[in-house]
């Protein structure tokens, strides 16, 4: 008979091998009594449908479910559906939802141009002139558009910063969720129940025409509610014994209704989508129950209305009380069910690599130098939203995404920067018109054409011509000179025809055309979005010729040259109608004989604005003095006053000198909203004005010959400008009506 014999480790390893067996056991052993519960009850689904804005009531029917302590095993949803679902199956509570729902500035969300604020500054300097800011692409002697109105560059980053940890296997949420599309090329729904989170629910909400379509693993993906608004037989493939759904299909207008283009249009797309929703609907079996939640004159744009339709929501819920509360659970079984949903917390993540999906002509190098994240480092997410709306405010891209890939040894951050499919040559067209409503009016329109980038460094050439009243073409190539994009050189060159005319006692006396050739070399600094300093060498020649007065005196020479230097700083949030921020400018001009001026003179302008609003009123205070100093001459053209909300009783341009000075204060309400893509904001306001020109700086008495002006106006801010009607007073009686088309606020 053999005897074993065990030592001290042998017995260690025995005891330890031993505590892992009960612990299995007893793991397996909890396990299979889940089961045995989850067996007890039936497995239910919840069908959430698609609906735009009216997808807040689906809010409202979880927020009466969660009171009623049902349990949700699976979600199947579309379109906003999707979202709502998206939400909660990954652990969103019905009161973070709600929240979310009503709190969000959707307007705001459905604009892809990030804050103005944010813009690339080169960006800004574009917004003054009158040019519509849709651009279209030019390829191949074809214009291109965008494949929708919305490319959802927000979007996407509000969906993403609120499921950056989410599991890419949907079946691994707390509860198994479906997101629907639908493929455009084969018209098919396609069921999403892996990838990121934020691009399913992105794709899903893609309604053809305003989003762009989302690429999900070789398909071209749009709003489900087009392939099936309702995913019944979606949830009942995913084990749902009995299902819960929310049905928020609109019953087609009648004849009274149908009086615009747009509710014609959403005529015939309801059709498709209540005829998939029927569909399905028709399948339902007696245990399941259906909710058509009455949205009332709630449309599916209706972002506001958020409240009320949670509420829509909760009294659709309410209706079905008696049998929705044979599903209810027990308080503590109902506690287990909610804790084993609930969200973790998103740990810190510490980025090991960076890596740059580059799909564009831009260097790569160029995309990564525009972020200060560094490996090594944990994420700060509002670092990387800024560097994401700093890159996207250069305007070469479509979208600029961003994805977090962990394995078990590394965290990458991966940059997805997608270049303009319309790109990289854009056509912008833009018209002006001024009138008097007594017979006189100025009309003026315009084309652009840009490449951008025209090389990996981000270089640009742009081409602008204007024809009407006053002419031009004007060419400039831009070249940063650095990775950060803020150093630059550019060259220009231009041909220029305009009016310039000469008043006395308030009638015109004078008016000439001067034409003039203009070339100049010129570099600068960007300071970061807010400012620019820009240095430039021009020389230009040319002549005028009289149109009015004493036409006698037949063309004159003039040749021009010298260098000036301009530092801008701009902050406002709006150009056509501010509403926040300061803006100031600064130029100096040096003419000099070396550079063929006929005599040395200098001048300088500076101009400041600052804009507040309070309750939709808002007081633009505005401030501006220029003239022509170290010059003992006679000046033939000066600084001038008058034109609207520039002494707005006086002609334009009516008061010239050596120097001038002007101070305003414009008041505007807006009534309406300027953040929605599909309104269009009234404005109702007024201005006072105070201002002088007088010719030797010397004079003691600086405000002795103050003028004093203002005007009522009344505005929209239209897609291709802001439009004012206004009249304009001065004293002595002086009065003007004014019908403008993009006139823009000009800085003295």
């Amino acid at each position: 008979m053999r005897i074993f014999r065990l030592d001290a480790g042998c017995w260690l390893l025995a005891t330890l091998a031993v505590f892992f067996l009960l612990r299995h056991s007893a793991q397996a052993s909890a396990l299979e009594q889940m089961s045995a519960v989850a067996k007890e009850r039936p497995l239910i689904g919840l069908v959430l449908s698609g609906g735009g804005a009216r997808g807040a009531a689906h809010v409202g029917v979880l927020k009466v479910l969660d009171e009623l302590r049902i349990p949700i095993d699976i979600i199947t949803g579309t379109s906003m559906g999707a979202v709502v679902g998206g939400l909660y199956a990954y652990g969103y509570s019905s009161a973070e939802l709600a929240r979310l729902v009503t709190k969000t500035d959707w307007d705001d969300i459905f604009i892809d141009r990030a804050p103005r604020q944010q813009l690339n500054f080169r960006r800004k300097l574009d917004e003054y002139n009158y040019l519509i800011k849709k651009e279209a692409g030019f390829r191949d002697g074809n214009i291109i558009i965008p494949k929708g109105l919305i490319q959802g560059q927000k979007l996407s980053l509000a969906l993403k910063s609120l499921t950056l940890s989410a599991p890419q296997d949907f079946d691994l949420f707390p509860i198994r969720f479906r997101a629907v599309a639908a493929d455009i090329e084969s018209g098919e729904a396609v069921a999403l129940g892996s990838g990121e989170l934020a691009t399913a629910m992105r794709a899903s909400v893609s309604i053809p025409g305003i989003f762009s379509p989302v690429e999900w693993k070789d398909r071209l993906l749009v709003d489900g509610g087009f392939a099936n608004n309702v995913p019944i037989r979606l949830a009942r493939e995913l084990g749902a014994d009995i299902l819960i759904v929310v049905d928020l299909s609109t019953e087609p207008r009648s004849r009274a209704e149908l009086t615009t283009p747009l509710s014609i249009l959403n005529q015939i797309m309801g059709f498709q989508i209540l005829h998939n929703s029927i569909e399905q609907i028709n399948t339902l079996g007696p245990q399941d129950i259906l909710m058509q939640p009455d949205m009332g004159a709630n449309s599916s744009m209706d972002f506001q209305s958020g409240t009320e339709m949670v509420n829509n929501g909760v009294a659709a819920t309410e209706s079905v009380l008696s049998r929705l509360k044979q599903l209810s659970l027990s308080a503590d079984m109902y506690e287990q069910y909610k804790s084993s949903r609930r969200k973790k917390a998103d740990k810190p993540l510490v980025i090991d690599n960076i890596i740059i999906e580059n799909q564009s002509r831009l260097s790569t190098d160029v995309i990564r130098a525009q972020f200060d994240i560094e490996p090594g480092e944990p994420l700060d997410r509002q670092l990387l939203e800024q560097n994401l709306a700093q890159l996207y405010g250069l305007d070469i891209f479509s979208t600029v995404d961003y994805a977090i890939d962990q394995s078990a040894t590394q965290t990458n951050l991966i940059i997805k920067a997608q270049e303009k499919s319309w790109g990289p040559d854009y056509l912008r067209f833009g018209m002006s018109f001024e009138s008097d409503l007594d017979g006189s009016s100025k009309f003026n329109v315009a084309g652009n054409y840009t490449r951008t980038p025209i090389n990996a460094s981000g270089g640009e050439w742009r081409s602008d011509v204007q024809l009407g009243y006053d002419q031009h073409v004007d060419f400039q190539l831009y070249q940063p000179t650095d990775k950060r994009l803020l150093h630059y050189v550019d060259a220009q060159a231009g041909y220029s025809q305009v009016h310039s005319g000469r008043y006395e006692s308030g009638r015109q006396a004078a008016d000439y055309t001067i034409t003039a050739t203009k070339f100049g070399l010129g570099a600068g600094s960007l300071f970061g979005n807010w400012g620019r300093l820009d240095f430039n060498v021009i020389s230009q020649s040319g002549y005028t010729e009289p149109n009015i007065g004493d036409l006698s005196q037949g063309r004159n020479k003039i040749s021009s040259g010298g260098w000036t230097v301009d530092f801008s700083y701009d902050q406002l949030d709006s150009i056509n109608f501010p509403k926040t921020g300061t803006a100031s400018f600064v130029t100096w001009e040096s003419a000099m004989p070396s550079l063929g001026a006929t005599a040395k003179e200098d001048f300088l302008g500076i101009s400041l604005m600052h804009a507040r609003t309070r309750h939709a009123a808002t007081l633009l205070m505005w401030l501006g003095v220029s003239g022509i100093v170290n010059s003992e001459q006679a000046v033939p053209i000066g600084p001038t006053l008058g034109g609207f909300l520039n002494m707005s009783g006086l002609e334009e341009s009516e008061l010239a000198g050596r120097y001038a000075g002007v101070m305003r204060f414009v008041y505007y309400k807006e009534i309406g909203s300027s953040k929605s893509a599909l309104n269009v904001p009234f404005y109702v306001g007024g201005s006072m004005e105070f201002g002088r020109i007088w010719n030797d700086l010397h004079t003691s008495n600086h405000t002795g010959s103050l003028l004093y002006a203002g005007s009522l106006l009344f505005a929209l801010d239209t897609p291709v400008g802001p439009l004012f009607l206004a009249r304009g007073f001065s004293e002595g009686g002086r009065v003007k009506n004014y019908l403008l088309l993009n006139h823009a606020f000009k800085f003295l």
